[in-house]
């Protein structure tokens, strides 16, 4: 009898013994279950993410790869990087409204360069492209967005915001001369848009801006001004050649730097000129020195960019990191 109650005993043990073990077969099992399913969820969760992301459009993808390239912005004062043709063709001949457009060889296309003139009407634009013996004439359009710019209101002499009738036949005498400079088209396949700032500093005033003058609305600001003390070293942006140096009435000292392709940079407002006309430049040579000449509210450097004869926004020819 005492036997058969032991026996009892440890066929109760056992048994139990086996629940337990069974038990925590099952919930190590759940547990492995639940993290392959927390993997699965995460996966699927991670594709669903990777799934919305936008991708970029083949001519943005391709733009990226041209660092010689100023940045693609398509509004008033921007620029239109437009893909003209494969780079394995002939260079393509491309002209806007009768005016000649500088065309960039990449590694995978040619690229026409287009400025647009803070005064251009948003909506849509076009170039058009010559025939070569391997492609017939083209018409390539884009559309202009519109951009507001914002309004800066300065107090300047008097004379700089209406000129006594004895300086106007010099201010007329200067612009009909700059405008012959701007103008400027020297052919060359050496042309780099991959600029530096010609002076660091605080950027008191941006392009485009809406400038009203003593109370005066004129034209929008056409460069970037940086906040320099007179006598701050003013390099070259890129490679050129010095176009013109001369004491205007607006400008004070100034220069013009000839990159090729109808780009074009003007240094205003300095004190001395370094440079001379014809010298060839390097990027980051020097130039000239800041100061605060002609019409100016103190020293500072105000640096406009040129393309195919109009101004724009500078910054579209920085690296992002300066």
């Amino acid at each position: 009898m005492r036997r058969k109650l032991m026996t009892r005993s440890m066929q109760r043990r056992k048994s139990n013994l086996r629940t337990r073990l069974s038990s925590l077969r099952v919930t190590q099992s759940i547990a492995v279950f639940g993290t392959r399913a927390l993997v699965l969820t995460c996966a699927l969760v991670s594709f669903h993410v990777e799934a919305k992301l936008p991708s970029k459009p083949p001519v943005e993808r391709a733009q990226a790869q041209e660092p010689q390239l100023p940045r693609d912005l398509r509004v008033p004062g921007g620029i239109a990087v437009l893909q003209v043709a494969p780079a394995s063709a002939p260079k393509p001949s491309v002209t806007r409204d009768g005016v000649s457009i500088w065309v960039k060889q990449g590694a995978t296309h040619w690229w026409a360069v287009v400025g647009l003139p803070l005064s251009i009407t948003p909506g849509p634009h076009s170039v058009a492209v010559a025939a070569t013996p391997m492609a017939a004439a083209q018409t390539i359009h884009f559309d202009v967005k519109p951009k507001r710019y914002p309004v800066q209101k300065l107090t300047l002499n008097k004379a700089m915001v209406d000129p006594p009738a004895e300086v106007i036949e010099r201010i007329e005498r200067e612009s009909a001369h700059l405008k012959t400079v701007r103008s400027r088209w020297r052919e060359t396949d050496a042309t780099n848009a991959a600029f530096v700032i010609p002076a660091k500093g605080r950027l008191s005033s941006r392009f485009g801006v809406a400038r009203v003058l003593n109370g005066q609305p004129r034209a929008p600001h056409a460069g970037l001004d940086v906040a320099i003390p007179t006598g701050t070293p003013i390099t070259a942006p890129g490679d050129g050649i010095v176009l013109d140096v001369g004491d205007y009435y607006y400008c004070g000292k100034s220069l013009y730097i000839d990159h090729g392709n109808g780009l074009l940079t003007l240094y205003c407002h300095l004190s001395e000129h370094i440079a001379k006309v014809g010298d060839a430049v390097k990027q980051h040579q020097l130039v000239a020195l800041s100061g605060g000449t002609g019409r100016a509210t103190g020293p500072h450097l105000h640096w406009t960019v040129y393309l195919n004869g109009v101004s724009v926004e500078p910054e579209l020819f920085l690296s992002t990191k300066q």
